[in-house]
């Protein structure tokens, strides 16, 4: 086993459970029988986190050539371990206890998911620039400034449309991010 795949494992398992509790989370609402309020703020986030959780993983194969050192990997654990603090805010509560109105959860956990977002977009803006000579302002890396700009909006302004557009601005900058990679 190399040393990549070896701290890709790490990284690998923190994302694929990460999307494992979001799926579980929204598989719960729908199969819980209760009437749900669906929020189309809390809900487009739901899904642009989705794609940025596998746009993330497949990220790391940029890492494939790093000579890797412990302190390379402390640094790019960060990133998933905050989206996975993320995933743990945005998703849905499977206690029976749990509130069936998203946006009444949603209101409850837009500072801190829009603040841990935040952070997140920033480690992983810089990870490729730091350890991979990646320019941190080419294609890829200018499409984190909407991003940020989304979790920003979010955690400052209130409103429904605010709270609204952030997650559709975010979730197209990670479909462009996407498309990029798929066609390099």
């Amino acid at each position: 086993m190399s040393l990549f795949e070896f701290v890709t494992v790490m990284i690998s398992m923190i994302l694929a459970l990460s999307l494992g509790q979001l799926l579980t989370g929204v598989t719960f609402l729908i199969k819980t029988g209760r009437d749900i309020r669906w929020h189309a703020p809390h809900t487009i986030w739901l899904a642009c986190i989705g794609l940025t959780l596998v746009n993330h993983w497949w990220s790391l194969w940029d890492f494939k050539t790093l000579e890797w050192s412990y302190g390379s990997f402390m640094y790019v654990l960060i990133a998933p371990t905050l989206i996975a603090f993320a995933v743990g805010l945005l998703a849905p509560d499977r206690s029976d206890s749990a509130s069936s109105d998203l946006a009444l959860q949603f209101a409850r956990v837009r500072k801190p998911f829009a603040a841990v977002l935040f952070a997140y977009v920033l480690a992983m803006w810089f990870d490729g620039p730091l350890l991979a000579e990646q320019n941190a302002f080419g294609a890829v890396g200018l499409l984190h400034v909407p991003i940020l700009g989304a979790a920003a909006t979010t955690f400052f302004i209130e409103s429904h449309r605010a709270n609204l557009l952030a997650p559709c601005v975010a979730s197209t900058a990670v479909a462009i991010v996407m498309l990029v990679r798929l066609l390099a």
